[in-house]
């Protein structure tokens, strides 16, 4: 279903999928109100804890610090574990430290609360992302996410305006009511999320559309390993330190200009309505960034549709033209003029009451008396609407060249560098103003700091198409194998079944209890199998399930009115036996029906060994490719063993088989002891084989330099060894470390096959 309004589309998202979507932005919404909202409240806060100027920013420093690293801890395991448990874990942590800030007897207890409070914002912010952009399509992600920041910006007003009216409102003691308030709001989302489901990874990525239309997981998780494989990402590294640079002077703007523009440029108002003005005034810059994120964020997805380079273009040319603007903004700041207290006549004191119409009588006679404000406004709205060319696009172009089970993770790189950038601004902020001189001119050198970030962003534009291209490579063979594997899994349910069906049969005259049971659970897994045959349109699944399910409820049924008729009392020995006859005719339909051949069994043995013979054919063109083949084979190994100690577990006694039978038993006994030895000799191959990558990393060949080589070696047939040495070899020594390192790969090979017996003959 596509949401639209008029002609334009709004989104293609069906109207199901929205609700965890606007739940998780409701709890971001919620949690990036709490980041700001001491900010108003400084003065008060001073005041009540009588402590110096130099020290009012340190809660909201080690706040933003301790979100940051945090973040990292928080991204990894949402890339590892059940979303839904993290998210909520993360929440209830900022909702606890909410409160405790609410709570508050001294500047000590203060700064552990909003250290709490920073500790589940950084789990809020790397899940939230994680689990909306598996919820968007690719050509739609800077839409969200510039709504998303449009939400930020809303919040962030709204959090510093329950601080900077609500607050004065209620007393000293106002400044606590916002944080019980958004507590309280914040602990209803987190309950409704209890019962909300989570969209699974990778939902939204073209290539893995066929997964979803199969109900198929995306199964794949984050290692330790991929942590280095994030950061190495070109796309990512730029972005991560540009992210650093270009939160600075935001930074100083959402934090400084409210106090610069109150103290020294409105110094001149009443007290009681000084604040607010100046707030206000702030605030107008916001208007150019709401709409300035609608804007840029439909133009990325629009320019995204015919370059994929297109995103990061339109961030680097926004950031470039967003910095004269900016700094006009800045040289239209001057001090009001005195005409405006002297035109307003304020009453002394201005009643409460009348406090929210004197200061919007104040703003427009500011504007009519100070022309400047006029040129603060136009200048500031549009730098504000170019600011958001990189806002409303760095998080979809981080989407746009991550795995699924690494988005958590590099959001939380991303706002690492951010928060940091945020956090170190904050903690040596009065050292900078007295460095420069004034809050003025520390917001002019920051300005420029925007220079390198679109430099950055340049760079970012020539490293993001190769980047999305090997995402989409990977995620393409991941859904060819998660398709087969899943096909796999489907035909040894199948064979479980009717390996149930034929064991049933040792047990229909001496123990009817166990054949039903054995029965039952036949019926079980053939009507899920037939289920999902019909549900995923594999026709041959469904047929074959749906037949064998007809046939084992028929055996079934009649079996037990042969059982029920047995338990009278009245029947003679001849009619006992009759019956009794019946049941061996039942006994015969059951041996002559479908059997799960151990011939089966041999074929899926002998396919993970040919898995490894594959192995060992790529090794010299592509060893990342042969490791590949290395965990394929360990997978069939390991559901072969299962699948075997299930089969002889069911017979307990083997006396009873026939002789064709007990000839089956005992060779299945030795595949599983046969399936065991090469299971674990496949993982003593697999560790080898690891370790042969970690010393050639010793060496300075990455897995990263060796995905390159293999591309070239496989497609001319080049041997792998030999451009490796001559790559990386710079001196004889090297050469032969390197090529004595190589040759170890052969020699594992040839201890496998010792290991490993080639050839299992049956029948």
């Amino acid at each position: 279903m596509v949401i639209s309004i008029g002609r334009f589309k709004l989104t293609t998202i069906k109207i199901k999928d929205l609700t965890p979507i606007i739940l998780v932005m409701l709890l971001l919404f919620v949690s990036i109100a709490c980041a700001n909202m001491l900010i108003p409240s400084y003065g008060v806060i001073r005041f009540e804890f009588n402590i110096p100027e130099a020290l009012i920013a340190i809660p909201d420093s080690f706040f933003l610090l301790t979100s940051a690293i945090f973040a990292l801890i928080w991204g990894y395991y949402t890339d590892r574990i059940d979303r839904t448990k993290v998210i909520i874990a993360g929440a209830f942590s900022w909702t606890f430290g909410m409160m405790l800030t609410g709570f508050s007897a001294s500047f000590i207890i203060l700064l552990i609360s909003r250290m709490v409070s920073g500790i589940g914002l950084g789990c809020v912010i790397p899940v939230g992302y994680s689990i909306i952009s598996d919820a968007i399509p690719p050509d739609e992600r800077s839409g969200w996410f510039g709504t998303l920041a449009i939400l930020s910006s809303i919040s962030n007003g709204i959090g510093q305006a329950l601080s900077s009216f609500v607050g004065p409102i209620l007393g000293p003691q106002g400044w606590r009511f916002p944080f019980f308030l958004l507590s309280g709001i914040s602990i209803v989302i987190v309950f409704v999320l209890f019962f909300v489901k989570i969209p699974q990874r990778g939902a939204s990525e073209n290539e893995l559309l066929d997964l979803v239309e199969l109900n198929l997981e995306y199964s794949y998780k984050i290692s330790k390993k991929d942590l280095g494989n994030i950061l190495k990402k070109k796309t990512n590294k730029y972005l991560i330190i540009q992210g650093f640079f270009a939160i600075i002077p935001g930074t100083f703007f959402v934090y400084f200009m409210t106090s610069m523009l109150s103290t020294h440029y409105f110094d001149i108002l009443p007290n009681e309505i000084r604040l607010q003005t100046a707030a206000i005034f702030a605030g107008l810059l916001g208007v150019g960034y709401l709409l300035g994120n609608a804007i840029m964020s439909y133009v990325g997805d629009t320019l995204f549709r015919k370059n994929k380079k297109n995103r990061t273009r339109l961030a680097t040319a926004c950031m470039v033209l967003s910095i004269p603007f900016v700094l006009l903004t800045l040289f239209s700041i001057q001090p009001i003029s005195s005409e405006v207290v002297s035109n307003l006549n304020y009453p002394i004191p201005i009643p409460p009451g009348d406090m929210t119409s004197y200061v919007f009588l104040t703003i427009i006679e500011i504007f009519r008396v100070s022309p400047s404000y006029i040129y603060y406004f136009i200048f500031g709205f549009i730098g504000a609407v170019l600011s958001t060319g990189w806002v409303s696009n760095k998080n979809a172009v981080m989407v746009d060249v991550n795995l699924p089970e690494h988005r958590g993770t590099s959001t939380s790189f991303f706002s690492l560098a951010e928060q940091v950038g945020k956090g170190v601004t904050l903690l040596i902020s009065f050292t900078l103003i007295s460095l420069f001189g004034s809050v003025f001119n520390m917001m002019l050198f920051a300005v420029f700091l925007w220079i390198p970030s679109a430099f950055l962003w340049l760079l970012a534009g020539k490293s993001v198409e190769v980047d999305m291209e090997n995402k989409s490579t990977i995620l393409s063979e991941r859904k060819q194998i998660n398709l087969l594997d899943f096909i796999f899994e489907l035909e040894i349910q199948m064979d479980r079944a009717t390996q149930k069906v034929q064991d049933s049969k040792y047990y229909i005259l001496s123990d009817p209890v166990k054949f039903n049971k054995l029965l039952d659970e036949a019926i079980t897994i053939l009507s899920n199998c037939e289920k999902e045959g019909e549900f995923r349109s594999i026709t041959k699944i469904e047929k074959r399930a749906h037949d064998l399910n007809i046939k084992t409820n028929s055996i079934k049924n009649m079996a037990n009115q042969i059982f029920k008729i047995l338990e009278l009392e009245d029947l003679t020995a001849k009619e006992i036996d009759m019956f009794r006859e019946d049941l061996r005719q039942l006994i015969f339909k059951i041996a002559e029906g479908e059997r799960s051949t151990f011939g089966d069994l041999q074929i899926y043995y002998e396919d993970a060994y040919l898995k490894i013979i594959e192995a060992r054919l790529l090794r010299k063109n592509d060893l990342i490719k042969s490791r590949e083949k290395i965990l394929e084979a360990i997978n069939i190994y390991g559901r072969l063993k299962n699948l075997l100690n299930e089969r002889l577990d069911i017979i307990l006694d083997n006396s009873e088989l026939s002789d064709e039978d007990k000839f089956v038993y005992d060779k299945e006994q030795k595949l599983l002891e046969k399936c065991s030895k090469a299971l674990i000799a496949t993982n003593n191959l697999k560790d080898e084989f690891e370790g042969i990558f970690e010393k050639l990393e010793e060496k300075g060949i990455n897995e990263k330099d060796l995905k390159k080589i293999s591309e070239l070696t496989l497609e001319y047939n080049i041997n792998l060894y030999k451009v490796i040495v001559e790559t990386f070899g710079q001196d004889k020594k090297t050469k032969d470390t390197i090529l004595e390192v190589l040759n170890e790969i052969d020699a594992i090979f040839n201890d496998y096959d010792k290991l490993k017996e080639l050839e299992l003959k049956v029948f």
